[in-house]
């Protein structure tokens, strides 16, 4: 999605935004649904919004293939690029409210590298296909799903008997 500041006036300018295919760099989201707001003021922009989207994902314990739904929350910040941000050499200190500033050149504005990098910050570290996934048998590699291995299950490690009769105990 590209912004034509030229062709957007002060104030607030509402967007939707459906991307039915997916993306060639982002072959796992597709559809991708939501809404931006965008406030100008002057040469700066404040774009917020909300990103749905269902992602393929592979389960963290036991590998399977998922689709997840997920939601992308959208708050930047951008304004134009100035010399002193160009000067070459010399180390400039950011203050805590540009930490979240995007520069730009020009009179467009290419929304989709945050949009992307927003959809990716979005996905969960661990993912999980179910909550009750008991992941995969240490033993034999294949799914845990309702005990199906039959693998016999390990003894336990005779140092931690002692404590096993301490808890049984309690």
């Amino acid at each position: 999605m590209k912004l034509k500041l030229r062709q957007l006036q002060d104030g607030r300018h509402q967007f939707d935004i459906s991307l039915s295919e997916p993306a060639s760099d982002l072959l796992d989201f597709s559809p991708v649904r939501g809404s931006l707001t965008v406030l100008k003021s002057g040469v700066t922009l404040h774009v917020t919004g909300c990103l749905d989207y269902t992602a393929r994902q592979h389960c963290s314990l036991c590998l399977k293939s998922y689709e997840a739904q997920g939601q992308a929350e959208i708050d930047l910040f951008f304004r134009p690029q100035t010399r002193e941000d160009l000067t070459g050499g010399r180390e400039l200190e950011l203050k805590p409210d540009e930490l979240d500033m995007v520069l730009y050149l020009g009179q467009e504005i290419d929304l989709w590298p945050e949009l992307r990098e927003a959809l990716l910050l979005s996905l969960p570290v661990k993912p999980v296909c179910r909550q009750d996934c008991r992941g995969l048998c240490a033993q034999c590699g294949k799914p845990m799903v309702e005990d199906t291995c039959g693998c016999a299950r390990k003894e336990t490690d005779p140092r931690w008997e002692k404590l096993l009769k301490l808890k049984k105990e309690k």
